[in-house]
């Protein structure tokens, strides 16, 4: 009995202190990416629960037109995907799972803390209205970069995320500067949705 009291009590500190810091991180307005996640459903499981009219549309997309990364150490890295035009009920839109991009390590920028807003502004607000989308994605569940997040609040569309398990890769390869083919990784398929490849004939069945 006695170990369990304990163990109860070191569950409730742990708790506490998580609970703190998520405070705290709140006060210095730094953003926590799976508190604001909470908050956001919370919001919207409300509406539900109320039966209000109004319809909330989560988008369960996970990429745009421009990405910024934000490694465990806080650097920048930026890439670009082709744009695609926002068509309702297409899987892009829908997937709860990233799908793969075929990313490489050559597409990542690393950013200059100081000249980070400058790239941003001449990559993204220079651009048509539609096309000032960004997804910031960060490695660490607390983003304490402020500037990033003030520049997002100028653009047409953001979205806040954690990193996905492609750009994970990608990024560790991009460090190490080593030699990089995505059939060569062990994907976890229940992180990532992968492009249907046709398997091979053998002889016997040509």
């Amino acid at each position: 009995m006695k170990r369990i009291f304990i163990g109860f009590i070191i569950c409730f500190f742990f708790l506490n202190c998580e609970k703190k810091k998520e405070e705290t991180a709140v006060k210095n307005k730094d953003y926590i990416i799976s508190y604001e996640d909470r908050k956001l459903q919370n919001y919207i499981d409300s509406l539900k629960k109320s039966n209000s009219k109004t319809v909330v549309f989560l988008r369960k997309g996970f990429y745009c037109q421009n990405q910024i990364l934000i490694d465990k150490k806080g650097n920048l890295f930026f890439y670009q995907i082709e744009y695609i035009p926002r068509i309702c009920r297409t899987t892009i839109e829908t997937d709860t799972i990233p799908y793969l991009l075929k990313l490489e390590p050559i597409d990542l920028i690393k950013l200059p803390p100081s000249n980070v807003n400058d790239f941003l502004s001449l990559n993204i607000l220079s651009k048509e209205k539609n096309k000032q989308r960004l997804i910031i994605a960060s490695q660490n569940d607390t983003i304490k970069n402020t500037s990033i997040l003030n520049f997002a609040n100028k653009l047409e569309a953001y979205k806040i995320r954690r990193t996905t398990q492609e750009e994970d890769t990608v990024l560790k390869y991009k460090k190490r500067n080593e030699y990089y083919n995505y059939e060569d990784i062990k994907w976890n398929e229940d992180r990532i949705t992968l492009p249907f490849i046709k398997p091979k004939l053998q002889k016997n069945e040509l």
